[in-house]
């Protein structure tokens, strides 16, 4: 059976701090992740193809994540989407902003044609979760997977829901996917072969 081609399209912004934002579009809806710094640029692109967002999205709630998210949603729409259990994380970041919606795992957000799995993994925070988007070959993977390493963690509970977050990875995503992280290099899962020593026997 012929893999579909993806029609997705994405745009990557690198902060001054090499923080990595995203914009994903396919046809006529519009998708961020982890936007913040690049709200200027991503203005002027929603700007002209004249269309508002569809998904607001974060990998997690640290405040950089969400401070642009006021501001998109002001000016372009959109629905802010995070999972609950990272409601504690977005209270300390801006307690007045509210979700339209809890994620949960494994859950399909549809974007034009594009089907956006998410998937929990908990570690460098206890609801941080990556985008999978398979016909695109594309893993968003915030502060999880990096190349050659993985985010900050917190302590020895932090560290043992990292472990089995990157254990799912590991045994699930193909090698073939492109890593775009959450900070740094982007990378592809065929490079990442320590990843590999911690999938399941």
């Amino acid at each position: 059976m012929k893999k579909k081609k993806s029609n997705l399209v994405i745009k990557h912004f690198e902060s001054p701090n090499q923080k990595n934002e995203y914009l994903l579009i396919d046809g006529n809806e519009v998708a961020t992740i982890d936007i913040s710094s690049a709200y200027d640029e991503v203005s002027r692109i929603l700007e002209e193809m004249n269309i508002g967002i569809k998904y607001l999205l974060i990998t997690h709630a640290h405040k950089a994540h969400v401070q642009a998210i006021p501001k998109l949603k002001e000016h372009f729409g959109g629905s802010f989407y995070l999972h609950d259990y990272e409601l504690d994380h977005l209270m300390e970041s801006n307690k007045d902003l509210k979700p339209e919606k809890y994620l949960k795992d494994n859950e399909i957000l549809r974007l034009g044609n594009t089907k956006i799995k998410v998937l929990l993994t908990a570690g460098h925070t206890k609801g941080s979760v990556c985008y999978y988007v398979k016909e695109a070959n594309a893993l968003f993977s915030g502060s999880t997977l990096l190349r050659r390493g993985y985010g900050r963690i917190w302590g020895p509970a932090s560290m043992s829901l990292m472990l089995f977050s990157l254990k799912r990875l590991g045994s699930t995503i193909p090698d073939e996917t492109v890593i775009y992280t959450g900070s740094g290099e982007l990378t592809k899962m065929a490079r990442e072969g320590w990843i590999h020593c911690m999938r399941s026997a």
